[in-house]
């Protein structure tokens, strides 16, 4: 491991303050593009997995998979969004109105 320089702990440091005050959605599309980042540049996906389990302020366990669904995710990101604000919407609204009465056969929101 490369020892960090003045400059990229200040960096670093300057980004973290950032992300404190970040909202979810903004911490969540930061993390998927490290994660993708770390992927095309070859770092094994167990160990990206191991370095989010030990970060996680919840105790949540990320697997291989979840790692590689993130990057899956990085990857559609980069031509579009892969549920928009207004599919979202709907099917939060679907899901509200089935409630005990869903049957799984929800169509997807176009």
């Amino acid at each position: 491991m490369s020892t960090p320089t003045l400059s990229s702990t200040v960096i670093d440091g300057a980004v973290n303050l950032l992300e404190k005050v970040s909202s979810p959605a903004s911490r969540a599309g930061n993390t998927v593009e490290r994660v993708g980042k770390m992927l095309d540049e070859g770092v094994s996906p167990s160990v990206i997995a191991l370095q989010m389990t030990e970060n996680s302020p919840n105790g949540n366990q990320y697997s291989k998979s979840d790692v590689l669904a993130y990057g899956k995710v990085y990857e559609d990101a980069k031509t579009k969004v892969v549920v928009t604000a207004a599919q979202s919407r709907a099917l939060i609204q679907d899901q509200q109105e089935q409630s005990s009465q869903d049957d799984g056969s929800l169509a997807p929101q176009l």
